[in-house]
């Protein structure tokens, strides 16, 4: 019994390998990346218009709302 088991195991694992099909990550070039001050200062004007604290309550007043409220919030219906 003990043999079918793992006979079992073997083939079912043997079977998921297949459907396993990682992408390949290409190399990375390292010469085709951007200068690292272009990359900080991409970063900090990202911060500077993201980092504002009405753009995180207006994410906090719509984060548990359905798509039929926001599409009334927006179209300006009330109920």
């Amino acid at each position: 019994m003990f043999v079918i088991l793992i006979g079992v195991l073997l083939w079912v694992s043997r079977l998921r390998e297949t459907f396993i099909n990682m992408p390949q990550v290409p190399d990375l070039d390292l010469a085709t990346l951007p200068e690292p001050q272009k990359l900080l200062k991409h970063v900090r004007s990202l911060l500077d218009k993201y980092d504002k604290p009405e753009v995180w309550n207006h994410a906090a007043q719509m984060m548990d709302k359905d798509p039929g409220q926001l599409a009334r919030i927006n179209l300006g219906i009330t109920n």
